[in-house]
């Protein structure tokens, strides 16, 4: 007699592939399970979908559904209407049955431990960090043809990127490949945007435990 849900909450820095994870699971969803996915960006698109789900719960009670809320921290940040309407909705008089949240922040410092330290609201919390050299080879040979492998040097590339998220690879691949410009230059004008100024950080807090700066 429980009501079956649950809420994921994928945290990290920008660039590092929440969004790939999420585009997975749709893609999964849909062709696979034939479900339904609804995807929250802002304040008012959520004030439609509170005003919305029971009704559409009403007309598909077993069809499973996917609700995506990126950057949550934008829509549960402190003293906002939108906060106590999505808690009600995770975990309160407004919640539905057979739903999966999937939420993803960059920031989750900035989230209330009310959100983050309540199992019934986010069950699941994951650090997606920054990929690996084996993720890196194969986004790399995804994203590449066969003859376009041929022409780089792939030990090269994958010793040079490392600590580089998924979106400075793209673009490292898109500035190489297509736009024609050589590995170096295009590796120099990426190292000169991860080099630029950073405003300093406190240890990021989730829930139960604290991030090292490290990390």
């Amino acid at each position: 007699n429980f009501v079956h849900k649950r809420g994921i909450l994928l945290w990290g820095d920008p660039g590092c592939g929440k969004s790939g994870i999420i585009q997975l699971c749709v893609k999964k969803l849909i062709e696979c399970e034939n479900g339904i996915v609804i995807n929250i960006c802002d304040e008012d698109q959520f004030s439609w979908y509170s005003d919305i789900i029971k009704d559409l719960r009403k007309i598909e009670p077993d069809r499973p559904l996917i609700v995506i809320l990126e950057d949550i921290d934008a829509l549960a940040g402190e003293d906002r209407y939108s906060t106590t309407k999505l808690l009600n909705i995770l975990d309160g008089v407004n919640q539905i049955d057979n739903v999966v949240y999937i939420a993803t922040t960059n920031y989750p410092e900035k989230l209330q431990e009310r959100i983050t330290n309540r199992p019934s609201r986010f069950d699941r919390r994951y650090h997606v960090e920054m990929p690996s050299r084996d993720i890196r080879e194969s986004y790399i040979r995804k994203k590449l043809t066969k003859t376009d492998l041929e022409k780089i040097d792939l030990k090269k590339w994958l010793d040079k990127t490392e600590d580089m998220s998924l979106s400075h690879l793209k673009e490292l691949v898109v500035s190489v490949v297509v736009m024609g410009k050589t590995f170096e230059d295009s590796l120099s004008n990426l190292e000169e945007m991860k080099a630029a100024p950073k405003p300093k950080k406190k240890s990021k807090k989730i829930g139960f435990y604290e991030v090292p700066k490290s990390q």
